[in-house]
C-alpha cells in the first residue's frame, strides 16, 4: 500500500494556528503525522496525534450541531424531504450522550484509526472540574441551535428551490483546490442557487467575532472552481445559537487582496520548513509563542516542554 505523503496545503484555520504559535502548529501539521497508526507510531506522534484531536466543549457543541445539519440537509438533497425537529433532537442527544461516555472514559486513546470521527474532550483529558450545570447548558445550547435552524429562513428558503439547485454540503473532509501551486481546502457548510445567484452559508454556533477572511476564501473557491461571478455570490454568516445573520459580498479588489495574503502567508509556512519542496520540518525551526497565556489553555500542553 502507497504511503500516506504529509503535503503542504493552506487553509484559513491553518493560517490562524500558524500565527497563534509555530510550535501548537508544529505539533499539528507535522509533529503528529501517522499517528492515527497506533501500532506504528512512537510514543511522542501517537501522544500529539491525540491531542491534536481534543476539542474543548464549545468547539465540541458547534461540531455535533454541524453534523446533524449536514445529515438533515444530505437527506433533503437525496430525498426532498426533511427530517422532523424531533427526529433530530433524538438523534443528536443520543449521539451527544454516546460521545461524552466515550470521552469521559479517555477511549479514544485505544481507539484504532483516525480520530476523525471519535469524540476527545479537552476537558476530560485534562481532568478538569466542570459542573454538570455547565454541561446540561452546553447540551442545551446545541439543542437550541438546532430548533433556530429549523425555524430559520434559511430552511424556509430551502423548502422552495430544487434539489439540483443546491450546489454543495458540508463534507468530512474539505474540498481541496490548486492555487500558485498549492493546494487551498475549504469546506462549505451549505452553498445552494436562489434566483441565479449563489449563497453560502456558513454556520456559527459561538459568540466570537468572526473573520471576514473565512468568507473571501468561498468566494475565491467558487468563483475560480466554479465560474460563478463575485456579483452573484453572497455568504450568509448565519448563528443558530443567536438565530442572527450577516452577509457578505466580496469585490475583485477584495479577491486580489485576498490572494496577496495567502501568498505571503504561504510564504512564512514554508520559510520555517527545513525542506520546503518535500515539505519537511524540524521542531527546532518552530519556536513556543510568547504570549504564555495561550499555554494554558493548548491541547499540547502536557508535553510541550518536554520536547526540544
Amino acid at each position: 500500500m502507497k504511503e500516506f505523503k504529509n503535503e503542504f496545503s493552506w487553509s484559513f484555520s491553518r493560517d490562524n494556528l500558524f500565527k497563534e504559535c509555530n510550535r501548537k502548529y508544529y505539533y499539528n501539521y507535522y509533529g503528529s503525522w501517522n499517528g492515527w497508526s497506533k501500532e506504528k507510531a512512537d510514543n511522542v506522534t501517537r501522544t500529539l496525534y491525540v491531542l491534536k484531536n481534543l476539542v474543548n466543549r464549545k468547539i465540541w457543541k458547534g461540531d455535533a450541531a454541524h453534523k446533524e445539519l449536514s445529515r438533515i440537509l444530505k437527506t433533503f438533497k437525496s430525498t426532498g424531504k426533511f427530517y422532523s425537529l424531533d427526529d433530530s433532537l433524538k438523534r443528536l442527544t443520543k449521539i451527544m450522550r454516546d460521545e461524552f461516555r466515550f470521552s469521559k472514559e479517555k477511549s479514544y486513546w485505544d481507539h484504532i484509526g483516525s480520530l476523525r470521527k471519535v469524540n476527545a474532550l479537552y476537558e476530560h483529558e485534562y481532568d478538569m472540574d466542570i459542573a454538570d450545570k455547565d454541561w446540561k447548558d452546553n447540551y442545551e445550547e446545541t439543542i437550541e441551535c438546532l430548533k433556530n435552524f429549523y425555524s430559520s429562513s434559511i430552511l424556509t428558503e430551502l423548502k422552495t428551490i430544487k434539489k439540483s439547485d443546491i450546489m454543495s454540503i458540508d463534507s468530512t473532509i474539505p474540498t481541496p483546490f490548486d492555487f500558485n501551486n498549492s493546494i487551498i481546502y475549504v469546506n462549505l457548510d451549505l452553498a445552494y442557487f436562489l434566483n441565479d445567484n449563489l449563497k453560502i452559508v456558513d454556520w456559527k454556533t459561538g459568540v466570537t467575532e468572526s473573520n471576514p477572511l473565512q468568507f473571501a476564501v468561498y468566494a475565491l473557491h467558487v468563483n475560480n472552481n466554479h465560474n460563478i461571478p463575485l456579483e452573484k455570490i453572497t455568504v450568509v454568516e448565519y448563528n443558530l445559537q443567536e438565530k442572527r445573520s450577516f452577509t457578505h459580498s466580496f469585490t475583485s479588489e477584495d479577491i486580489e487582496k485576498l490572494k496577496t495574503y495567502i501568498n505571503n502567508s504561504i510564504y512564512e509556512m514554508k520559510s520555517l520548513l527545513a525542506d520546503p519542496d518535500e515539505n519537511e520540518a524540524d521542531i527546532t525551526d518552530f519556536h513556543r509563542t510568547e504570549e504564555v497565556t495561550r499555554c494554558d489553555f493548548c491541547n499540547y500542553k502536557k508535553i510541550c516542554f518536554d520536547l526540544p
